[in-house]
């Protein structure tokens, strides 16, 4: 006798990585990175529910001079987010980093595939260091930054209890922009 076998995925089980990809409306790869960082530990539909619902917020007029967004790209394969201390976390992100001395003291948004899942602020800048020089010979500097991590979000598949202040920013995903009040920090 033939074994009969559902073709059709028992989404309170595991939800297929394609289709969660589609439901929470980001691209398939980016999922996955997530689900490797263990930052969506489990692809059941709660947690797939909930990172749709997590919009994009913008920093609001009272922001201003806006969040610096630090967007990691740590090789999964090598180290997890989720296993990371704080400590680590913030030396993931030292730099070397194109930016003016006046950033000191600003807010900043740790994100990873374009969700915030830190929060801090910028602590010290170092000395610029020549980085390279452009096609006209002019020198590109950076510096290397210090951040203190201040409140810090382990599952994107929860939310914390107060969306108030800083940790409205937890989950959600940041709009990065040239011209906003948000403010990309690119290395």
């Amino acid at each position: 006798m033939p074994i009969v076998r559902s073709t059709k995925p028992d989404l309170e089980e595991q939800v297929p990585v394609a289709l969660a990809a589609r439901i929470a409306g980001i691209d398939r790869s980016s999922l996955a990175h997530l689900v490797d960082h263990g930052l969506v530990p489990t692809l059941d539909l709660g947690a797939v529910r909930s990172l749709a619902t997590s919009g994009e917020v913008a920093a609001k007029p009272a922001d201003d001079p806006g969040h610096l967004v630090i967007r990691l790209d740590i090789d999964p394969s090598m180290q997890r987010v989720v296993d990371m201390s704080d400590a680590q976390l913030s030396r993931a992100v030292e730099g070397p980093h194109r930016l003016p001395a006046a950033y000191r003291g600003r807010e900043v948004l740790v994100s990873v595939r374009g969700f915030v899942i830190a929060t801090g602020r910028l602590d010290s800048m170092g000395d610029p260091v020549a980085l390279r020089t452009d096609r006209r010979g002019r020198e590109i500097a950076a510096r290397s930054i210090s951040v203190n991590i201040e409140r810090r979000l382990n599952d994107l598949s929860t939310r914390p209890s107060k969306a108030v202040g800083e940790s409205r920013w937890l989950g959600r995903r940041a709009r990065v922009g040239t011209g906003g009040a948000v403010l990309p920090l690119a290395p």
